[in-house]
């Protein structure tokens, strides 16, 4: 999987944990309490299934600026046109996220920034090196990633 892909599904599942999170304390037919209209309209067209789910992060929602708010509609959106099979390798992604260690995520954070700042040609190239990596043995893989790491993102 090209290494672009993989950090934005990262990116996404963080975004769907919190909208995810503590789905069976929802409760049913409630929607948000909030003057915002569109905010109003998305929560009133979604399924029941999908605000009992959403319910226990709607005040948290509500309490974004409205760009964020739609920024969230928008992935909620992408998870809803996936399949069955997308949604389960999403999760599972999103549970090996959290059980990493605080450090290593920050690490990680640390090095899509870095990636995202290197001129289009560079991150093109590093993708490429880095596609190629993945059917190496896990030691030998390692060892190459650290090489990238530090010819791309010299410190």
């Amino acid at each position: 999987m090209p290494v672009k892909r993989a950090l934005l599904l990262t990116c996404g599942i963080v975004a769907l944990a919190c909208l995810l999170a503590n789905p069976a304390l929802a409760q049913k037919g409630q929607g948000p309490t909030t003057g915002n209209s569109n905010l109003d309209q998305w929560w009133q067209n979604l399924p029941q299934e999908e605000r009992q789910m959403l319910h226990d992060r709607q005040e948290f929602i509500n309490s974004l600026p409205p760009e964020q708010q739609d920024r969230l509609r928008k992935r909620w959106q992408r998870y809803r046109d996936m399949s069955p099979e997308e949604r389960q390798q999403m999760k599972q992604r999103f549970q090996r996220w959290r059980e990493m260690p605080p450090d290593e995520r920050d690490r990680l954070r640390e090095t899509y920034h870095k990636f995202r700042n290197l001129p289009d040609d560079k991150r093109e190239q590093l993708k490429d090196e880095l596609y190629k990596l993945r059917d190496l043995p896990p030691a030998e893989k390692e060892q190459k990633r650290r090489e990238l790491y530090k010819q791309y993102f010299p410190d």
